[in-house]
C-alpha cells in the first residue's frame, strides 16, 4: 500500500477510502489525510479506482489508463466533544516503469492539538500476468498520532477467465511513538463487474502490543464508474480498535467503531481532474466528519 493509502491513526483502516479498479497507483493516499493516522493500509489489488496500477491490468476494457501521476489537496475534518479538528495537505506521486510502479507521499497534517509530518515510498510490482504485490515503508517528523516508522506488504493473485476476481493476502508492522507496536494481518477479494460496477471486502486482524490484544475489523466497498471518467466508490466499515493515540501519553483503548466513506474521482480533461472524499468516523469517545479536496495530473 503505500499504501497507504496509509499511516494514521486507529488500530485498523476500518474505512480508509476507497477501492479497486486500475487508474493510477495511490487514489487512497487522497483519503489517508482525513482518515487513519495509524491504520494499516489498504492492499493494492483492494485500493481505489487508482491502486491497480497499468502493471496489474484490470478486467475493465477501454483505453489504457496511466499509472504515472501527481495528487496534491488538503482536508478538514470536526470532532465532537472537545476533540478539536483534523487539517493538512497532501501530496502524492506515482511513477510507471513497465513492471513496477514507484510511488511516494507527504503528508502534514494538524491533529488533537500536534502537528506533523509523515513521508512514504512504495513498489508496486508485477511478477507474472497473475500475480503482484506491493512493499511500502513510511516514517515521519513530529506529529505524536503519526508512526516512528511502519511497513506494509501485499500479495494479490487473478482468477477466472477475465482475471475480474483478486484475492489478497497481507501483513503490516506499525510502531506507534508511544510503547504501542501493532502486527496487522489482512485478507480480502475484489470482484469486476462486466459492467463498471466492482465489489470488494476484507478483514483486518490485529495483534496489538502490549497485553497481545486481539481487534478485527472489516469493510465493504462498491465501487461505480469508468477511468478517463469518473468513479464514486462508497465504502462501510465497522470492528474493534485496540487503542488510539489522543494525546502524546493519552490513548484510546479496546473499543467499537464504524466508518462510512463516500468518494469521488472525477476527470475534467484527458489526463486530469479532482478528487473528493467525505468521510464519518464515530466510536464511544467522538465522532468525526468532514472532506478532503485535491486535484490530479497524469502524465
Amino acid at each position: 500500500m503505500m499504501m497507504t493509502s496509509n499511516p494514521k491513526r486507529c488500530q485498523f483502516h476500518l474505512v480508509a477510502q476507497n477501492d479497486l479498479v486500475p487508474v493510477f497507483c495511490l487514489l487512497v493516499f487522497a483519503f489517508i489525510p482525513a482518515a487513519y493516522a495509524q491504520t494499516f493500509g489498504d492492499p493494492p489489488a483492494a485500493q481505489s479506482p487508482d491502486q491497480q496500477t497499468t502493471a496489474t491490468p484490470q478486467p475493465e476494457t477501454g483505453a489504457k489508463p496511466l499509472a504515472s501521476f501527481v495528487e496534491t489537496g488538503g482536508d478538514y475534518l470536526a470532532l465532537s466533544n472537545g476533540f478539536g479538528y483534523w487539517a493538512g495537505g497532501y501530496s502524492r506521486v506515482a511513477y510507471d516503469r513497465g513492471t513496477d510502479v514507484w510511488n511516494g507521499e507527504l503528508n502534514v497534517q494538524h491533529e488533537f492539538g500536534d502537528a506533523g509530518a509523515y513521508f512514504a515510498l512504495g513498489d508496486t510490482h508485477t511478477f507474472n500476468p497473475d500475480w503482484y504485490g506491493s512493499l511500502t515503508f513510511g516514517s515521519s517528523a513530529g506529529g505524536f498520532f503519526w508512526p516512528r516508522y511502519r511497513t506494509d506488504l501485499f500479495l494479490n493473485k487473478k482468477w477466472m477467465g477475465r482475471k475480474q476476481l483478486v484475492t489478497t493476502g497481507g501483513f503490516g508492522y506499525y510502531a506507534a511513538k508511544d510503547i504501542h507496536r501493532d502486527r496487522v494481518f489482512y485478507l480480502g477479494s475484489t470482484y469486476y463487474f462486466a459492467k463498471p460496477w466492482i465489489v470488494e471486502q476484507g478483514i483486518y486482524f490485529n495483534l496489538s502490543s502490549p497485553g497481545r490484544v486481539f481487534a478485527p475489523a472489516g469493510f465493504v466497498a462498491l465501487t461505480q464508474g469508468r477511468a478517463q471518467h469518473q468513479y464514486i466508490v462508497l465504502r462501510v466499515g465497522l470492528g474493534e480498535e485496540a487503542y488510539q493515540l489522543v494525546g502524546p501519553t493519552v490513548s484510546l483503548t479496546q473499543f467499537q467503531s464504524q466508518a462510512l466513506t463516500l468518494t469521488w474521482r472525477k476527470w475534467l480533461g484527458n489526463n486530469w481532474g479532482f478528487n473528493f472524499v467525505s468521510d464519518y468516523y464515530h466510536n464511544p469517545f467522538y465522532s468525526r466528519g468532514g472532506s478532503s479536496f485535491g486535484f490530479f495530473k497524469e502524465f
